[in-house]
């Protein structure tokens, strides 16, 4: 079948889901097997783990065609995730079918009278022009790869939807007036050309960054549209960061307001390449950072203690509800005495739409983003006797 523009679809809008092992398109096929290879069968997960082992047995049948015995035991599960499966295959083979994506033909910058609404992604979408986005599959391709920017965004802009009355606490409030101060000046410093030689940009800093990293640099400027006005330099910092496939090339120039750098490395190691700190400029941002996992909570310590001493606004995020809790709890057994709260722990406005399952257990999902939160360094007052 051929597009309207005359190019030859892999896989028909109509007829989108396929058995992965029959999938019309290799990288489906492929990940199938890697399934197979990698996974275990849910049913044989709770046999074993009931007997105190480890499940050994592969998934060998695909719905919903099998009518396994193991299959039907798992029957209970069907209900809440086969949806969301299903759903899954149907957005892989989308973005692979060959059709023109125009969902991701985004607007540029907003018009100095139209007022942007933060509430939700509907509500996003809508006053910031994304004309194309006209379908709850386009919605989930979109919100996957702009949760990052527009999370950021999301909290640091005006309009923000975490506000008193939606768990940001009054130092929360302090923070992000401090930097709601600075963003301030740069739109004064339109009109006054002594102030604009002076600005200084504003720093985010993204750390243990991976998949955020490697988003083309161009959706970035979707926070830069959110902030008109305010220079920008993103700096992503973890192990795994790596930019482009020329690993020399740290610095990306995405346009005269929005800088893109990129340090591979920790950030407790790297702290003096960044230092001094300033609240009204800075800002940090840990997307699912996994810092209650037993093999990450050891080295993600000394990072959380130097981000407590910058004093600056800190906001992580967890991929759904256990993630974000155990996170939640980490930090309070392990700083609790160190830091002030700035959001309460809630669901995220700005999480990405689109569910991804775990290759070892289909059983397991997560949503980039799900839920956010807020801390920072704990301020102590002068108090006069």
């Amino acid at each position: 079948m051929a597009s309207a523009e005359g190019v030859r679809l892999l896989v028909k809008p109509n007829d989108l889901f396929h058995p992965l092992s029959k999938s019309p398109i290799k990288e489906m096929r492929e990940k199938g097997l890697l399934i197979q290879d990698h996974g275990s069968c849910p049913t044989c997960v709770e046999e074993t783990s009931a007997k105190g082992h480890a499940a050994t047995k592969e998934p060998h049948f695909e719905c919903p065609s099998c009518g396994e015995e193991h299959w039907k035991a798992d029957k209970k599960d069907h209900d809440e995730l086969c949806h969301y499966l299903r759903e899954a295959n149907e957005d892989e083979h989308d973005l692979r079918s060959g059709r023109t994506l125009r969902e991701f033909e985004f607007p540029s910058a907003q018009l100095p009278e139209v007022v942007v609404n933060l509430s939700n992604w509907d509500t996003f979408l809508y006053t910031r022009s994304f004309t194309n986005v006209d379908s709850d599959r386009s919605m989930r391709h979109v919100s996957k790869v702009l949760t990052y920017p527009i999370t950021i965004g999301a909290t640091i802009h005006q309009y923000s939807p975490f506000t008193l009355s939606n768990g940001l606490t009054p130092e929360g409030l302090k923070s992000m007036t401090a930097l709601r101060t600075t963003i301030k000046e740069h739109e004064l410093a339109r009109s006054e050309k002594e102030l604009a030689m002076q600005q200084t940009p504003l720093r985010i800093f993204v750390l243990g960054a991976r998949a955020e990293a490697m988003l083309p640099p161009h959706l970035y400027l979707q926070l830069s549209y959110l902030l008109p006005n305010s220079p920008i330099n993103i700096y992503f910092v973890g192990p795994e960061c790596i930019p482009t496939a020329d690993e020399t090339r740290s610095t990306i120039a995405v346009s005269s307001r929005l800088s893109l750098r990129y340090h591979k490395g920790y950030f407790h190691d790297a702290i003096w390449n960044f230092a001094p700190f300033d609240p009204f400029t800075d800002i940090f941002f840990l997307f699912s950072p996994g810092i209650a996992h037993p093999k990450g909570r050891a080295g993600w310590q000394p990072t959380i203690e130097k981000l407590l001493e910058t004093k600056c606004p800190v906001f992580a995020t967890g991929f759904h509800e256990k993630d974000m809790s155990s996170d939640v709890k980490a930090l309070e057994e392990d700083f609790g005495r160190q830091m002030d709260w700035l959001l309460a722990p809630q669901p995220n406005p700005f999480a990405s739409l689109k569910r991804d399952f775990g290759i070892r257990n289909l059983r397991e999902w997560a949503i980039a983003n799900w839920g956010i939160y807020g801390i920072r360094g704990k301020r102590y007052e002068v108090q006069n006797k």
